[in-house]
């Protein structure tokens, strides 16, 4: 499989003795920050690879961390701010997951569906496999590993159909397919706009054999009976319409940074080179996923360019010394509202999401689950 960077986050410099409020008003924004600590109540919430977490629950009031390789969740209750249990699964047999998922999310039902090659099913929260999806054999061209869904995503209103984004490795070819798990039926969307991000796609190889690739893809999130689908090199969404059943780009015009990655890629290096191009990509903006507030009904969306110092590190690359930052309001409909530079903000970003007007960053304190909090008024 090829490595691709999707992942996105938010980094702020804070104290973490404390639970301190920091406001400032930035043209029209009126920007306040806290920190707040999980409390693990006597487990470990393993963060070896950070936050791996798709979201709040519909509710608002939880969220569940995967550490890649573990075959457990963590089940987190963000009101209360406390871990609320941890859900354990079987690797083989009947309800096995295997060794590694490629996402999950959680059900209306506090139930979750989980996929992977060879696995997409709804299980309880006890660890058993409640529901068997065999997407895989109403659809037999995803049940070989050339083809890897990027995520799962139910029906608002009914739960026998389902929507997976998939992408074919070999061409790089992005589609989308609506299933009808009771009828057993499926229709194939093709999503030709994402055939630009070719051009950002670099082949890796090791003395001349294939060895992964680097460049973006699109990952959708879906909100208000619409599958949004952004990437990190492009300004703009392309977004599915379940009620309509239409596809359209919406474009945005920043006034603070460029509205599409500006390196250009080569098609094929060294695994020796790899660094120095990936770097420079990042060093271009790059754009994160939009993030849905059921409150404030609105979206905000952060982009950054990173940078790097002469240091390198443990891996051999180049260590990161900073970032610039940049937050984007939107309304429901996807349109511009105003943006900003954040100026006290100068990391690249971590997993994050936005409730209740917070925008809430991942940050490990001290080998601890914590979040800044940044209410954006």
């Amino acid at each position: 499989m090829k490595n691709y960077a999707i992942l996105v986050s938010l980094i702020v410099l804070f104290s973490c003795s404390e639970n301190k409020t920091i406001s400032e008003d930035i043209g029209e924004f009126n920007l306040s920050q806290d920190t707040v600590l999980i409390d693990p109540k006597g487990s470990i919430i393993n963060l070896k690879y950070g936050l791996n977490s798709p979201g709040p629950t519909k509710d608002g009031e939880f969220l569940y961390h995967y550490t890649y390789g573990e075959t457990k969740l963590d089940k987190i209750n963000i009101k209360s701010l406390e871990l609320e249990k941890t859900i354990q699964f079987e690797k083989e047999g009947p309800n096995g997951i295997g060794n590694y998922i490629a996402g999950f999310a959680a059900t209306a039902e506090d139930q979750l569906m989980i996929w992977s090659y060879g696995l997409n099913a709804i299980f309880d929260e006890n660890g058993k496999k409640i529901k068997d999806l065999n997407l895989e054999k109403i659809a037999i061209e995803v049940s070989g590993s050339e083809i890897f869904p990027i995520k799962l995503m139910l029906h608002p209103t009914d739960p026998n159909k389902v929507f997976g984004l998939y992408v074919k490795w070999e061409d790089n070819q992005y589609f989308i397919l609506k299933f009808d798990v009771e009828n057993e039926s499926f229709e194939k969307i093709l999503l030709p706009e994402t055939e630009k991000l070719d051009e950002y796609q670099m082949k890796i190889e090791i003395d001349g054999n294939p060895a992964g690739g680097f460049g973006p893809i699109p990952f959708p999130t879906l909100n208000q009976n619409k599958i949004i689908m952004t990437n990190d090199a492009f300004n703009e969404a392309y977004v599915f319409d379940i009620n309509l059943d239409s596809l359209y780009l919406k474009s945005w015009t920043s006034q603070l940074t460029a509205n599409q990655n500006e390196y250009k890629l080569p098609k094929t290096v060294d695994m020796v080179q790899r660094d120095e191009h990936t770097r420079k990509y990042y060093e271009s903006i790059n754009f994160s996923t939009p993030k849905w507030d059921p409150v404030s009904r609105r979206y905000i969306r952060l982009s950054y360019k990173i940078i790097y110092g002469e240091d390198l590190d443990e891996n051999g690359q180049h260590e990161e010394t900073g970032a610039e930052v940049f937050l984007t309001v939107l309304d429901e409909n996807l349109n511009f509202v105003k943006e900003t530079f954040l100026d006290q903000y100068r990391k690249k970003p971590r997993n994050h999401f936005f409730k209740d007007n917070k925008i809430w960053f991942y940050e490990n304190i001290d080998d601890e689950l914590g979040f800044v909090r940044i209410t954006v008024d």
